[in-house]
């Protein structure tokens, strides 16, 4: 996703946008995945309360153990480490955020969703923007939809406006801390999903009934 945008910036810009949290993730190989194979794997964990209670992970591959928790997931993404704020909570009212109201003045916090954000990246209207205010849209984007995983019709909470309005602050965010917490709580809700299933077809072999889940993107 980030390789989609990049060539939106300018030099100056691409330049900011390298130093920026997300920048380490330009020179990064990222395969766009293997669905089935991820499947697979998810259907090798295994499931014990002292594990649990770690908030780690096991798999169990042909009778290899695979250990994973906060400590691999933070060697893996590179990004910093730190206290966990939680930028997705409900909260109620106006952003009142300069970025905000510099890049869509026209459109209320009700109204704004993702894809406003994605479709000024695309305009002609983004070679207008200062320079941090572009390289930030982008890192929004990146953050919301790939690495949450948000879809483009979901709105944007306030925090994360406010949040961004002072760019020390985010580029000295702990993001690794935060997306593992995000990341490792949706693998919790996956897990217990795929347990259900499996205990229900082995109530009733003879269902043709199928089940959905949702991975994670950072796992993916």
């Amino acid at each position: 996703m980030i390789k989609k945008y990049f060539p939106r910036l300018t030099q100056s810009q691409r330049v900011l946008f390298e130093v920026s949290p997300f920048g380490i993730f330009l020179g990064m190989h990222i395969p766009l995945g293997d669905p089935l194979f991820v499947h697979l794997m998810m259907l090798h964990e295994v499931r014990s309360q002292p594990i649990f209670e770690m908030g780690r992970f096991m798999f169990d591959i042909q009778g290899t153990q695979l250990d994973f928790g906060e400590t691999e997931y933070i060697l893996i993404c590179g990004l910093k480490v730190g206290p966990y704020v939680d930028l997705l909570y409900d909260e109620k009212g106006q952003s009142n955020s300069q970025l905000r109201a510099q890049l869509f003045p026209d459109i209320s916090d009700s109204r704004l969703r993702l894809k406003d954000l994605e479709d000024l990246i695309m305009s002609p209207n983004h070679s207008a923007l200062q320079d941090e205010d572009a390289v930030m849209l982008i890192q929004l984007v990146f953050m919301l939809k790939g690495l949450h995983g948000q879809d483009v019709k979901t709105g944007i909470p306030v925090a994360v406006y406010k949040f961004a309005d002072n760019i020390d602050d985010w580029n000295r965010f702990a993001w690794a801390t935060y997306f593992w917490k995000y990341t490792s709580r949706m693998m919790r809700g996956m897990f217990e999903k795929i347990e259900e299933f499996r205990q229900f077809k082995q109530a009733n072999p003879e269902s043709k009934k199928g089940h959905k889940y949702t991975v994670p993107v950072m796992i993916v």
